[in-house]
């Protein structure tokens, strides 16, 4: 059995550039974007044919010209191009970082066993005989993307003729949930079809890919001649202990601040300063906290920057916080009632923490940024996580 792990960690802003001024992504991954803006044109223009083959079709069963027999296998073929469509577009939607996301804490068992019940009628069409072994498990994660992420899964596990395992369970060390999808051929052959090893990854491959960086979880595939198995791990676990909910537990010595660390991971957070010094301390900080970080020069650039890609997190030096700033700011918290916002003044011992839909902004002093901002940034993501 070959192995072929793939860890989807947080991905680089587009404008997230070195100080060369190049992109550090790498040229394969500028190419699969390329391959992605093909994939959702396409997508995006099949809707129009596939709508008018669809009328065509209601209207030659109205007619009586085909009997429902006739239909049926052109209607399930319409149906299949049709979610190849939409699968195109949400590819090109996530792989391009534009789709905003709403972390919430969720059952993750429900989620699968509603997208094995939505993938029924497609089982039992592809012969599929499915075993499961499904525990309640808790995850904070958008819900979209995450149904999504399952509907995906199942869609690329399920070929034709197979038997599916689906199990979800959560592990020993680090505490995560982890679905795990294994196909076995419901006959074993003995050998393999070397067209089928030379076959391009299917649409529902990338896509299962792309949602789990856009989310922040980590996939693992292995696969052999007979059987594949995907492992789909969840770092953003939520477990019961002694009546307290509790993220990433297990930690032995590491602190609370720590804890809550990891369950920032993967936001990101944009810095608005000329003060290279003060950027840089405050950069350390927040990849420290696993947050991704963007930073601008100017009000005048924050804005721009928002009109292509809204941050979750605006940290801004007191000097920059000038009228674009507070119009900036007002558009965002009129989106957002919640956003959050970090102020950093030069006051001597200054820390004035926001309450939840206060009008104020969180304040931490520039001398003490090391031991104030941590607790900070904590308090104000958890505002909208």
């Amino acid at each position: 059995m070959t192995s072929d792990s793939r860890y989807s960690s947080t991905l680089p802003s587009a404008l997230d550039q070195d100080r060369s001024g190049k992109d550090p992504r790498s040229a394969s991954e500028e190419g699969a974007s390329a391959d992605y803006a093909v994939a959702g044109a396409i997508g995006a223009q099949l809707d129009a044919p596939l709508t008018v083959m669809r009328r065509a079709i209601n209207a030659f069963t109205a007619s009586g010209t085909l009997t429902p027999l006739q239909v049926k296998p052109i209607s399930d073929a319409l149906d299949a191009a049709h979610k190849i469509a939409l699968q195109s577009q949400l590819l090109l939607k996530v792989a391009g970082g534009r789709l905003r996301q709403s972390h919430e804490q969720l059952n993750l068992d429900s989620v699968v066993k509603r997208a094995l019940e939505e993938h029924a009628a497609l089982l039992k069409q592809r012969g599929v005989e499915v075993f499961r072994s499904i525990k309640s498990v808790a995850v904070i994660v958008d819900l979209d993307l995450v149904t999504s992420l399952v509907g995906a899964a199942i869609d690329y596990a399920a070929a034709p003729g197979r038997h599916l395992l689906v199990s979800l369970d959560v592990k020993n060390w680090p505490a995560h949930a982890v679905l795990m999808l294994k196909t076995t051929r419901a006959v074993v052959s003995g050998h393999s079809k070397p067209d089928a090893e030379l076959a391009p990854e299917p649409l529902e491959w990338h896509l299962v890919i792309e949602i789990a960086k856009a989310i922040g979880v980590t996939v693992d595939r292995l696969k052999s001649a007979e059987e594949t198995l995907v492992m789909i791990e969840f770092p953003r676990t939520v477990r019961e202990i002694d009546g307290l909910t509790a993220t990433e537990v297990d930690l032995g010595a590491e602190s609370w601040m720590s804890s809550q660390s990891r369950a920032l991971a993967g936001h990101r957070a944009l810095i608005v300063t000329s003060d290279i010094p003060l950027r840089e301390d405050i950069k350390l900080i927040c990849k420290g906290m696993g947050l991704i970080v963007d930073t601008v020069p100017s009000s005048m650039m924050a804005v721009r920057f928002c009109e292509m890609e809204r941050p979750q997190l605006i940290i801004v030096d007191e000097r920059f916080k000038d009228e674009k700033f507070d119009e900036l700011r007002k558009d965002l918290l009129r989106i957002e009632p919640n956003f959050p916002f970090v102020e950093i003044g030069y006051d001597n011992n200054t820390l004035s923490m926001a309450s939840w839909m206060s009008e104020n902004m969180t304040r931490v002093s520039r001398d003490d940024l090391s031991a104030q901002l941590p607790q900070a940034l904590t308090l104000e993501l958890a505002k909208i996580i």
